[in-house]
């Protein structure tokens, strides 16, 4: 959990320091006042970008040259000191417990974060890139997934799609970057597949814990149809060659929801498809606990989306899951969150790019 967030030129706010509750956490103040950036700021160190942009600068104070986020969190087995400066001319540095992080996922390790927000990518009918963060999400903290064989990827796959456009490439050139993507692309996949098998059958009871009534099957997708992926690396270089590109590999993986045989994206009613969204994170936030991570949870403005009943499933799932939670809305009514639930978290006035403890007045 995060004892104390601190913010220095981040979109309004321009210099927050907050501690907070063990529990819940309600940000409440007018459309515009600063809300969502606490939440984003928590995910810019969590995951190195908020859930509203990729563009992290776009984060900066419009009169500043830099953005500073600093957290100290507390976990089961100690204390760590986060922090995340970003520069206009996009330079960005991270500290972990007072030194230069080795990399994002040394933070991202300590500090797990899920969010609920309508910014959020939709897994049901959204693009394969957005499944693959979920997945790869839960490959990272419900599989011990490690970054640096994901940058082993990334690497393989640029160097071979560089060959691949110069124009020289030949059998000689390509075998030993395909034995390269072979050799992190399948350890990629097995994470990713354990992931979502672990997934699917919590889905399938929160699903039904939320009234949903519907059946579904979470089929994984790998990157490639049949066979090894050194087969479908070697059937694929001729497309690659005329292409330019890498067609075939984990870079192409995805998952897909299934009523029978049927995308669910194609027979789901719009409230069905956020009801699906929500039964997803909820069941990914399961598998985390499951695994012995400590999720924080992030929920930006829940009753924008989510009708009475749904939010009051929300609320269930989140209080029954006892971890820290993050929440913004209008007002406490808008929230969907009980009085006596208030009473005992923690409450916070935000205007004018100055966030006051209700509860310290």
């Amino acid at each position: 959990m995060i004892e104390t967030l601190k913010l220095y030129h981040l979109r309004g706010l321009e210099e927050v320091s907050l501690t907070l509750g063990s529990s819940i956490n309600l940000f409440v103040g007018a459309n515009g006042a600063g809300k969502t950036s606490v939440l984003e700021a928590v995910t810019l160190l969590s995951h190195g970008r908020s859930f509203v942009t990729a563009r992290a600068k776009s984060l900066i104070h419009f009169d500043a040259n830099e953005l500073t986020v600093y957290a100290k969190i507390h976990r089961t087995e100690g204390s760590y000191q986060l922090g995340c400066q970003v520069r206009l001319d996009g330079d960005r540095r991270l500290k972990f417990n007072g030194v230069a992080a080795k990399g994002q996922a040394e933070l991202s390790r300590v500090l797990p974060v899920i969010t609920i927000a309508p910014h959020c990518a939709d897994l049901v009918i959204g693009s394969p890139g957005d499944r693959r963060r979920f997945l790869d999400w839960g490959a990272f903290y419900c599989a011990n997934g490690e970054m640096a064989v994901y940058a082993g990827l990334r690497k393989v796959l640029l160097q071979r799609n560089a060959v691949l456009r110069s124009g020289k490439a030949d059998k000689s050139h390509l075998d030993s970057w395909d034995q390269q993507i072979v050799a992190f692309g399948v350890v990629v996949d097995r994470w990713r597949a354990q992931f979502l098998e672990e997934l699917e059958p919590v889905f399938s009871l929160v699903i039904q814990e939320l009234g949903v009534g519907l059946e579904f099957e979470l089929r994984y997708q790998p990157g490639w149809l049949g066979g090894s992926l050194s087969e479908a690396l070697a059937e694929s270089r001729a497309r690659d060659i005329r292409t330019g590109v890498t067609q075939v590999g984990p870079h192409r993986a995805d998952f897909c929801l299934l009523r029978g045989e049927r995308r669910a994206s194609e027979s789901l009613s719009r409230g069905q498809l956020r009801a699906v969204n929500l039964a997803m994170v909820l069941a990914q936030l399961r598998v985390a606990q499951k695994a012995g991570v400590e999720p924080l949870v992030c929920m930006d403005d829940p009753g924008a989306e989510l009708d009475g009943v749904l939010q009051a499933s929300l609320w269930e799932q989140v209080l029954k899951a006892e971890t820290q939670v993050l929440v913004t809305a209008i007002s406490v009514a808008r929230a969907g969150i009980g009085v006596g639930t208030v009473d005992s978290g923690a409450m916070f006035h935000v205007k004018h790019g100055k966030i006051t403890n209700l509860k310290e007045e």
